[in-house]
């Protein structure tokens, strides 16, 4: 069955594609290309083998995000498949980044608090309770593995390049990217403590077990880290 873009479903299909680095990847280097590229061009671009790059096309392919064609008028043999990324979100299906935080910001800085984090981590909190209420598997109790995978997904689609590792004493989320990162690096203990209560928040959201939870802004010089520990 065909999952459109724009509703609950095809959002919960998207957090799915997402979760992988690897397709997020080969999704970006098809969006700064200026042409199609072929399997094999994106393998050596991205430094993965080819089977595990066709799959992950196939992937994006089905999941709309990708389209394939066949080379029109090849040099020789059979015609190669070419690949294309799609646009990502049609028109008005959601704000940019900037405008959510914005928004979300706006709508509760005027709240009577005396530490502007507690403020910020309340606003990411309704962000995900209020705002987000597709995010898949809402409402039903889920693993603290199927939580953050889900989390997982969700920070993919916000433009984090997320990393998931896991342990058996906790979780790790690897956060490669930042799309608030200028305003970030400004004032972390604001930003990161809005994006530690979307995570917070998520993870009631979901159902998921109590666990003792941390997101660390900048643990390397690129990269934060949401840490759940298992209990």
């Amino acid at each position: 069955m065909a999952i459109r873009k724009g509703t609950g479903a095809g959002r919960a299909g998207t957090h799915a594609v997402l979760a992988s680095r690897r397709r997020v990847q080969l999704l970006d280097a098809l969006r700064a290309s200026q042409t199609p590229m072929t399997v094999g061009e994106l393998a050596a671009l991205c430094e993965l083998h080819v089977t595990t790059v066709r799959f992950h096309l196939d992937v994006l392919t089905s999941a709309g995000l990708v389209s394939a064609e066949p080379e029109r008028n090849p040099a020789r043999g059979r015609p190669r498949q070419l690949y294309r990324a799609l646009a990502p979100l049609e028109p008005g299906h959601a704000d940019s980044g900037y405008q959510q935080l914005a928004r979300v910001l706006a709508a509760h800085w005027a709240s009577p608090a005396d530490d502007p984090m507690d403020r910020a981590e309340a606003a990411g909190r309704a962000w995900a309770l209020d705002d987000l209420t597709d995010t898949p598997g809402s409402g039903s109790a889920r693993s603290i593995d199927d939580a953050a995978s889900t989390l997982t997904a969700l920070f993919a689609e916000m433009g984090f390049d997320p990393e998931l590792e896991s342990t058996p004493e906790e979780i790790r989320i690897r956060l490669h990217a930042c799309p608030f990162e200028s305003v970030a690096r400004q004032s972390p203990n604001v930003v990161c403590a809005l994006h530690r209560g979307l995570m917070r928040g998520v993870l009631d959201r979901l159902g998921a077990p109590e666990t003792d939870n941390r997101l660390i802004p900048w643990e390397t010089p690129q990269t934060c880290v949401a840490h759940l520990t298992r209990r």
